[in-house]
């Protein structure tokens, strides 16, 4: 991009969104431009905050007309670099736009616009009763555009479903206009109406511009059965067909009663029949099930401070002396299925019993009941011995230190060195079996964790046959990564799996796509994206566009 034509855009974007809309300066572009994980970085040299959807279609306008490519961005905490630039394209931040527009305390339909934090909204609805569908680990910085344009699964999926269920509306912005432009106003005869009305609101109404880029699809309606159900096109579409501007949500009532269990288990196979078991006596209650292996617990409480798992002597015992009062403190309440204060927050010794940690969690709205429900259940899997130890939060500290230890082991493996993430799904019971064909494979290749400080970690939704796979090294290797892949893909290939469940393609991924999708498949999905956006400025390189 030459000097004058750089200029020269920098103005209209100016003239647009204002001097404070407009990023230049190369230190405020960094966390623009390099992903959290610090493993993907772009060259763009500006970044637009524009606050309403008439801004941004101003923006794609010009944009259009430049031939400039762009890359949405929402709260960047992607995990497969769908969201900086591979290039120098303009970064367009969502982060601005970041107003509750409605919400109706009758149905919990919630409209916001794409920029608002979750955990915001979460908070926003949690004073009127309710909570939102979806909940995440990066809830305190992601944004619910980005939430919707990456499909994000979260924690508690197995209750609440996926955002193909919970969005009912969407307003987004595409990169060319579907609709010629008006007729001039005074039309080929001369003055008067173009659009024919004779007067009135409703001429009014209709004689106002109609932005044929904005796609307005933001309805709070349950059912809406007519014709193509096209807001499903933008959801997991990565932004790569059109910018998400608002998005229209069902939100779910807020919970009287919240149970949580950690349990431990002795193998992968044990830790299915739990889920079976938990399936079949939580019921309607089950809100989420999650699972780690020893060694992710093993590095939450190595790398993060204060964080323990109750289940392990030394971690209990110093959860007992230095964490909180009796009672309240470790994120443990309840040992081997008894309720209690510090007697509860001494596990048995370690070793081969639990090899495995689940996290099951239930909503209700009767605390007795589910309490009861949950104390049989933890009875019936300690009597049929696919569970050895558990401990049943007390308290709402508690939860939060039990639920501390799961959601850490992202930050605690960023925090050891390099990591390369894989996000599959698969038939649960071959879930864990990646983890353990691959651990053996880099071993093999000289890649263990004794010669080479290598670590194989598998944590994930259970509930839903999700895995992350997690390969931990002291530095980014390409001698390790060909070993990785496409291994790892060719495996998920193997057993009818996708090779992203939740995460998405972005640029990790943008190759491999035809390890989940057929070809035909993949030829819809690109005569789409040429119909919506033929010059290919949205998020290019990105999502299967590589």
């Amino acid at each position: 991009m030459g000097v004058a034509k750089l200029e020269q855009d920098l103005a209209f974007f100016q003239s647009i969104l204002g001097n404070s809309g407009v990023i230049t300066d190369a230190d405020a572009l960094v966390p623009f431009n390099r992903d959290w994980q610090k493993k993907y970085e772009g060259k763009s040299s500006v970044a637009l905050r524009p606050r309403s959807t008439e801004q941004v279609s101003e923006v794609l306008r010009y944009c259009s007309s430049r031939r400039l490519a762009v890359v949405p961005q929402g709260g960047n905490t992607g995990l497969v670099g769908g969201s900086v630039p591979v290039f120098d394209e303009v970064v367009l931040s969502t982060a601005a736009m970041n107003k509750v527009l409605e919400f109706d305390e009758v149905s919990g339909t919630l409209v916001a616009q794409a920029g608002c934090v979750l955990a915001a909204l979460d908070e926003h609805v949690g004073s009127k009763g309710f909570m939102m569908p979806l909940d995440l680990g990066a809830k305190g910085s992601c944004q619910i555009g980005g939430n919707v344009s990456t499909n994000a699964g979260g924690l508690r999926l197995v209750r609440y479903g996926s955002l193909h269920g919970s969005v009912l509306g969407l307003e987004v912005v595409l990169p060319e206009p579907l609709l010629p432009p008006p007729p001039s106003r005074g039309g080929p005869h001369g003055s008067g109406s173009s659009n024919g009305c004779s007067g009135g609101s409703a001429c009014a109404a209709a004689g106002s511009a109609t932005d044929a880029r904005v796609l307005d699809l933001l309805r709070t309606l349950r059912k809406d059965n007519t014709g193509y159900d096209l807001k499903q096109l933008f959801i997991g579409a990565e932004g790569t067909l059109g910018v998400v501007t608002a998005v229209a949500i069902q939100c779910a009532p807020r919970p009287a009663s919240v149970q949580l269990a950690l349990l431990a288990c002795p193998t992968f196979a044990a830790a299915c029949t739990t889920l079976r078991a938990a399936r079949r006596m939580l019921g309607e209650v089950l809100s989420a099930v999650e699972f780690l292996d020893s060694a992710c617990s093993d590095l939450a409480t190595a790398h993060l401070d204060g964080v323990r798992n109750p289940l392990l002597p030394h971690d209990a015992a110093a959860a007992v002396a230095g964490l909180g009062e009796a009672g309240d403190t470790g994120g443990a309440g309840a040992a081997r299925g008894r309720q209690g204060g510090e007697e509860g927050l001494v596990a048995g010794g370690v070793g081969d019993d639990r090899q495995f940690y689940m996290v099951v969690e239930t909503h209700g709205s009767n605390a007795e009941h589910d309490t009861q429900k949950m104390e049989r259940f933890l009875e019936h899997v300690m009597a049929e011995g696919c569970v050895t130890d558990g401990t049943l939060a007390a308290s709402e500290t508690q939860a939060k230190a039990i639920w501390r230890l799961r959601e850490g082991i992202a930050e605690a493996l960023a925090r050891r060195g390099a990591v390369y993430k894989y996000d599959v799904s698969l038939p649960t019971t071959v879930m864990y079996d990646l983890v353990e064909v691959l651990r053996q494979r880099l071993a093999a290749a000289g890649f263990g964790p004794e010669e080479a400080g290598v670590q194989v970690v598998g944590y994930g939704h259970i509930g839903d046959g999700n895995l992350h796979l997690n390969i931990s090294a002291p530095r980014y290797d390409d001698d390790l990564l060909h070993q990785i892949e496409p291994y790892v893909y060719e495996f998920v290939r193997q057993h009818n799996g996708s090779i992203s469940a939740e995460h998405g393609i972005g640029l990790m991924k943008a190759g491999a796509l035809p390890y989940s999708k057929g070809p035909v498949a993949i030829e819809l999905m690109r005569r789409i994206k040429e119909t919506v956006d033929p010059q290919g400025i949205l998020n290019p390189y990105k999502g299967g566009d590589g």
